[in-house]
């Protein structure tokens, strides 16, 4: 009994939260072909904290975490991934792409029980590759705006229609089975390390180029999603307001 109503307060939330959003999706950008930041002076002194939480934590703990041997490392991203996999196939199914719901569900099985819950990739090698599929991808790809650009505490770069749907992927993560919360705090900075690791030639990069790391990153932030919502083929319309 307990079971069911869990699962009946997370279809709740769910309906609760496609409606919030299809009610607030708006133009991710303005006329002109800029993102649609209302709110530059709020989402700078955000950034800016993230920053300073980057360079005093984050990073650092995320240079020392390179060091490890590199099968460590690897098996720590491919559990992750394979986690994040069952979010995949979820909105796999919200976006009825059939072809792809069979593979990520193959591949998610496969590694869970031939590669060790997800620490070896075995669904690459036998052709059923990696994707990324979020709930705020779904609503882009059913044709709701993004809406005006947020950066979020910690969390980063979103928008209106991004923010709402990290709760929706949280709901259907198997992280959200785990107690008490202090193991889902655990997850999840484990993953954030790994994530941030990855970023780190990407992150040096920009600071030592852009003029306005801000604006550099709100805009790669823009151009990602749009390639995640259409699959790596945005329509030339959006490419072309991005470029003005």
């Amino acid at each position: 009994m307990t079971r069911l109503r869990l699962t009946f307060h997370r279809i709740s939330l769910l309906v609760i939260a496609t409606i919030t959003l299809l009610s607030i999706g708006c133009a991710s950008t303005t006329p002109d072909g800029e993102v649609n930041d209302p709110v530059q002076g709020v989402n700078r002194s955000i950034y800016n904290f993230n920053e300073g939480f980057d360079k005093a934590i984050l990073k650092p703990v995320a240079e020392g975490y390179q060091k490890l041997p590199s099968p460590v490392q690897t098996g720590t991203h491919n559990f992750f991934s394979n986690l994040n996999d069952v979010v995949v196939v979820v909105n796999d199914a919200l976006q009825l792409k059939g072809e792809q719901l069979v593979s990520d569900t193959l591949r998610l099985s496969i590694n869970t029980v031939f590669g060790i819950v997800g620490l070896i990739d075995m669904g690459t090698p036998m052709g059923l590759p990696k994707h990324q599929e979020s709930f705020a991808d779904t609503l882009g790809y059913w044709g709701v705006g993004s809406g005006p650009y947020i950066v979020l505490p910690i969390l980063g770069p979103s928008s209106v229609r991004d923010a709402p749907s990290l709760i929706v992927d949280f709901l259907v993560h198997p992280a959200s089975l785990v107690s008490p919360t202090s193991a889902v705090v655990a997850l999840a900075s484990v993953q954030a390390v790994d994530t941030r690791s990855e970023l780190l030639k990407t992150t040096d990069i920009r600071d030592q180029l852009a003029l306005d790391p801000y604006i550099f990153t709100r805009e790669s932030y823009y151009q990602w999603r749009q390639n995640r919502v259409y699959d790596g083929e945005p329509p030339k319309v959006i490419i072309e307001d991005f470029e003005e």
